[in-house]
């Protein structure tokens, strides 16, 4: 499965254990996580590190999750995305962003870094749709979700509870279907320039004629040879 994706400034990969140190910051830091994940539990770095070792061991379709580290090319780690709570059965899945600093948070890196995602949604894990809540007061973000293309799907009213704060606080639902995704205007638009291509288009098939094939004889001996060229990197 590909669990990574760079576009011209950035680039995400999975979240690994060497990843601690900043994501413990992140999730320490209250101005981050309120916009990224209120009520996220506290956890140490042995707990931390232990929970991403057993993240990399496991499918992330098997998990429902998967977590990208956002890193830039000149400044390093600046932030996460991930993929939850997805469904097979529906072909859907739960699109979350945060950015650590509030520098990279208004100089469209998390359009960059939504498209990124949003590429590996459609084009290579074939998802039906993506969709993500926003925070009642997280009016800068709702407003980039919408003009990206995504539909405002709707406002929950008083969904969810801020533990912190003790109060009630709504939540905007937003969705990009396949079908939203392929005729954006806005992505075909933006995507060449931060991405590198338009990501709209799904990515071309390669076909094999019949003159490039390898003939029967030659295709048992190349696998005859990859079988033992395995067999010898295990045993080193």
């Amino acid at each position: 499965m590909i669990l990574s994706n760079e576009g011209r400034s950035l680039i995400l990969r999975q979240t690994t254990p060497d990843d601690v140190a900043d994501l413990l910051k992140a999730y320490d830091d209250e101005a981050f996580i309120r916009l990224y994940r209120s009520n996220n539990q506290s956890v140490d770095e042995e707990q931390l590190r232990q929970a991403l070792e057993h993240r990399a061991q496991i499918a992330p379709a098997e998990m429902a999750y998967v977590e990208f580290m956002i890193v830039h090319k000149q400044h390093g780690n600046i932030g996460i995305a991930a993929l939850g709570d997805y469904s097979a059965l529906h072909q859907r899945a739960e699109y979350l962003v945060g950015l650590f600093d509030e520098e990279h948070r208004y100089a469209g890196r998390g359009i960059e870094a939504t498209l990124l995602i949003l590429d590996l949604a459609f084009n290579i894990y074939k998802l039906h749709k993506v969709y993500s809540y926003v925070y009642e007061y997280n009016e800068f973000s709702q407003k980039n979700m919408v003009h990206l293309g995504f539909k405002a799907e709707g406002r929950l009213d008083h969904h969810h509870y801020l533990l912190r704060e003790k109060r009630f606080i709504d939540l905007y639902i937003n969705g990009m279907t396949m079908e939203r995704f392929r005729n954006s205007e806005k992505i075909q638009k933006i995507s060449p320039r931060l991405v590198g291509r338009d990501i709209t288009q799904e990515y071309p098939q390669l076909e094999v004629n019949q003159a490039q094939q390898l003939p029967v004889t030659e295709g048992h001996e190349f696998l005859e040879k990859m079988r033992e060229l395995a067999q010898q990197q295990e045993a080193q």
